[in-house]
């Protein structure tokens, strides 16, 4: 089992916001509230640890300014939000690298290898891992703490991660990488 560094280490949700886990009621393999539950318990194991993290959420710019803002509210719990390790950003494309801030938080904090999650596996999660990982990063997706409309988008986006070398676990073997 590989221990994690806890100096360049990151964890990253991608876009747990109340509209698309309610969009996503039937998602598969794991349900929305699942999913928000597994990350809340991975965010604080990780906090908890000295890790940072960063959430994500996704909005499009052509909203007016009132509601981008109410659009990117994250179903997390406000205690979560509001902790010292955690850093929140906005992305307008699916992939989360394509946030300048995001790209040179990773520069500033080291950021060698993040621990990915969150919704779809097949869209923000995806093109996420496949941005960082052609970027030289390392990335661990938390297939359980990620999901899809259906089981097979999940499960052919997180074979595809596989074949582009990101490493596969589920959140019950994070407590064993700290």
């Amino acid at each position: 089992m590989m221990k994690l560094n806890k100096q360049t280490t990151l964890l990253l949700v991608i876009d747990l916001q109340p509209f698309l886990l309610k969009l996503l009621k039937k998602a598969k393999p794991y349900a929305p509230d699942q999913v928000l539950e597994t990350n809340e318990k991975l965010i604080t194991m990780i906090t908890n640890a000295g890790i940072p993290s960063v959430l994500v959420s996704v909005t499009q710019k052509f909203l007016p300014r009132k509601l981008r803002q109410k659009s990117t509210h994250l179903a997390v719990s406000k205690d979560l939000l509001s902790h010292s390790k955690v850093t929140t950003y906005t992305k307008y494309q699916p992939s989360a690298y394509t946030i300048p801030e995001l790209r040179d938080f990773l520069e500033q904090q080291n950021i060698e290898t993040t621990i990915l999650t969150g919704v779809v596996t097949n869209n923000g999660v995806f093109k996420t891992a496949k941005d960082l990982l052609s970027a030289g990063y390392k990335v661990i997706v938390m297939e359980d703490a990620a999901t899809a409309r259906t089981q097979k988008l999940h499960d052919q986006s997180i074979e595809k991660l596989k074949a582009l070398g990101a490493t596969i676990q589920t959140s019950d073997f994070l407590i064993d990488m700290i």
